[in-house]
């Protein structure tokens, strides 16, 4: 049997929120148990391998056979209460074990993951320029979608995850080997298009320099400098200055009205909120304006580690096809593709099952 890593070890308990003592006691064994496991002086048996990762909320394999040293942290201005900061904790350590599949897919398949390589310094003066250049590149129509933006992301090389959340999050980043972006499924489509051209902006602009290998954005975190440059560069990409001045020229002050405002809005896929940020720039709105257009939202949280409730549309194209191309070639369980969904077992049984039975169709189609 592999031999557990201390420091990961004491990582996940960490992350978990487990003090050596708690972990300790939810095992029934003796605090000093644990000190040895984490200082390499004692090796855990399988048992209590299992019920130890099963306490953590990782799965076995990522417990004993994870390669990447990976770290989400969350950085925010926002105060964030104890239950808040719970389901973000949980959250991130669902993140890393994420890459950790992935990594695991890869390898599996025989493949290389792809890079993506496009990188790009951030100027304030030249935004528009920058937007418009990353239009051209993505091949990206004057009205983006979501599914227009996934896709192109995708063909660079890009994994796009939809992942149920807890709802101060908006979307993790990561840009290594493999590049990854997580976005946050409570949300509306609008919102997730915002922040998934937010997170492309940290891929370009803050990711694969040096060490920084991840950012955490969270709603209402937008005081750093990182996240006011991903604010503006999602902004332009997504709702651009000189199509945005034909929309001013022709509404003026009526754009005030909520249903003219909402309807520009739809126009662009995007939010109320996003678009009124846009046009305070304009002097349209001022920010005194806001508590007259929103109201505070409904927050969830998803403390459970099921992410995934619709396979097809949460999990990355990519990553659902290896995946796909390692179950089918009999390498890994259905219960090992449950854990890499991060998704429950009647969620993966209906999504096999209808797959199935498409194969059975396009069989028959080819055998008429």
């Amino acid at each position: 049997m592999p031999k557990i890593n201390p420091d990961r070890l004491r990582e996940l308990r960490e992350h978990a929120g487990f003090s050596q003592a708690e972990l300790a006691k939810s095992l029934d064994v003796d605090t000093s148990l644990i000190s040895r496991w984490e200082n390499g002086a004692r090796e855990p048996s399988l048992s209590q391998l299992m019920v130890t990762a099963r306490i953590l909320g990782v799965t076995l394999d990522y417990l004993l056979h994870s390669r990447l040293e990976v770290h989400f942290q969350f950085r925010s201005k926002k105060t964030l209460n104890a239950t808040e900061k719970a389901a973000i904790e949980r959250a991130l350590v669902d993140a890393e074990m994420q890459l950790h599949n992935l990594d695991a897919c890869y390898t599996l398949s025989k493949q290389l993951p792809k890079p993506f390589t496009l990188k790009m310094d951030f100027y304030p003066q030249q935004v528009a320029t920058i937007a418009a250049q990353m239009r051209d590149t993505l091949k990206l129509n004057l009205r983006v979608t979501l599914e227009e933006l996934k896709q192109a992301l995708t063909e660079l090389n890009v994994h796009v995850f939809e992942w149920l959340l807890p709802w101060e999050m908006s979307g993790l980043s990561y840009r290594n080997a493999f590049t990854v972006i997580f976005l946050n499924y409570h949300h509306t489509k609008e919102r997730r298009l915002f922040t998934l051209a937010h997170e492309l902006a940290h891929i370009l602009f803050h990711l694969g320099r040096d060490t920084r290998q991840t950012i955490v954005s969270l709603i209402a975190s937008n005081r750093e400098p990182e996240e006011k440059e991903a604010n503006a560069f999602a902004a332009e990409l997504l709702i651009p200055e000189a199509t945005l001045n034909t929309f001013v020229e022709k509404f003026g002050r009526e754009l005030r009205q909520i249903a003219v405002l909402d309807s520009v809005a739809r126009w662009f896929n995007v939010s109320r909120q996003a678009l009124f940020y846009r046009l305070v720039e304009k002097d349209i709105f001022t920010w005194q304006d806001k508590r007259f257009y929103f109201t505070a939202p409904k927050t969830e949280l998803t403390l459970a580690p099921v992410r995934v409730k619709t396979i097809e549309e949460q999990v990355a194209p990519e990553f659902l096809r290896l995946a796909l191309q390692v179950y089918d070639q009999k390498q890994i369980s259905a219960g090992k593709l449950k854990e890499w969904f991060l998704t429950d077992r009647i969620t993966l049984e209906e999504f096999l099952t209808k797959r199935s039975e498409i194969v059975e169709d396009v069989l028959e189609f080819e055998e008429e």
